[in-house]
């Protein structure tokens, strides 16, 4: 039975006061239906969450689950924790970042020792990966600058900020020693070629040692 079909016949019956046994059939099913399709509990939703995110790995289904929990409830604990963990393992870290340390002080608040524990710890990882993305960003300036606009000066300052937090960085120590050739400071950028050098050798990288001793040939 379509619904045109059945809201007539709904229609005719609450106008004469007479329900056809089909009709009556169907509104007992539908009110059977509609009572058995209850809201999700916040235990459901976490427990599709938790199979969701650590037997499916599927992260980003998980971090669904978890964001219902917690529009119901703001300040749900284990929904703050799993959510955060969710949000990391779809490569989001930003957004995992303010729920780690919410997570924190809740745990803090708690006296949850071992939570609080593990809430520090991902937000030192969170650290580590925000200043390796500012090393690639600092990397990527300092190429556009030297390639792109032929700026070696500025792409110099840009080399030293990425040599200042990681002394050792292949690319940095390569491009700052270009860099300072094309701003004619040979005297500067041969202890970088010299590093270069040996670390390239050290790495078995035929042609950047070969570059780099052209470089310090020309002296």
């Amino acid at each position: 039975m379509g619904n045109a079909t059945f809201h007539r016949l709904l229609r005719r019956a609450l106008s004469t006061g007479r329900f056809p046994s089909v009709v009556l059939v169907i509104v007992v099913v539908s009110l059977l239906v509609a009572c058995s399709k209850a809201p999700e509990t916040e235990e459901v939703m976490m427990k599709a969450g938790l199979d969701a995110l650590y037997t499916r790995r599927d992260a980003n289904t998980a971090i669904e689950q978890f964001r219902k929990v917690l529009e119901r409830n703001p300040n749900h604990y284990g929904a703050t924790f799993q959510l955060a963990m969710a949000l990391e393992r779809a490569g989001k870290p930003a957004e995992a970042r303010p729920h780690w340390e919410k997570m924190l002080k809740m745990a803090e608040a708690a006296n949850d020792t071992e939570t609080a524990k593990t809430a520090r710890g991902r937000l030192g990882k969170l650290d580590v990966v925000s200043a390796e993305l500012s090393q690639e960003e600092m990397m990527k300036a300092g190429l556009d600058l030297l390639y792109t606009r032929r700026d070696p000066n500025a792409a110099v300052a840009q080399f030293r900020k990425v040599l200042e937090r990681d002394p050792n960085h292949y690319g940095a120590t390569f491009q700052l020693a270009m860099a300072l050739d094309r701003v004619d400071r040979p005297k500067e950028a041969r202890p970088l070629w010299e590093k270069m050098l040996k670390m390239a050798e050290a790495a078995n990288d035929k042609d950047t040692v070969k570059t780099v001793r052209d470089r310090l040939a020309r002296r």
